[in-house]
């Protein structure tokens, strides 16, 4: 029968907990969370620990480190390869009542009767 569901779960039903999903999930949030972190000049400064480690990298990883995290924030393009060749005749109304009467297309103009 078309249309009629047969099997597996049925419409709603959410999918099964993943504890380590959960973790991994937390944990990535917790990296990115800012917290009151005390200075060596003993000021206090407001910063994540990614924050604190992109501060660690030289600039090259740094820009690398960001170019990897865009990846996952930017969908990936495809290459497409496209024929730009077009082969078009321009053709005035004329031309086509022309053609829908029978008669065959000139390729003179009409106006240059001597």
């Amino acid at each position: 029968m078309k249309g009629m569901k047969t099997g597996g779960r049925k419409k709603g039903t959410p999918n099964k907990e993943n504890p380590i999903k959960g973790f991994i999930k937390t944990h990535s949030l917790a990296y990115f969370e800012p917290k009151e972190i005390v200075g060596d000049d003993g000021k206090k400064h407001t910063m994540s620990d990614f924050d604190c480690d992109m501060m660690m990298l030289a600039p090259d990883d740094r820009v690398n480190a960001e170019l990897r995290l865009l990846e996952f924030h930017t969908p990936k393009m495809k290459a497409i390869d496209v024929d730009m060749n077009a082969h078009v005749s321009v053709r005035t109304i004329e031309d086509k009542l022309r053609v829908l009467c029978g008669e065959e297309e000139d390729d003179d103009d009409d106006d240059e009767d001597d």
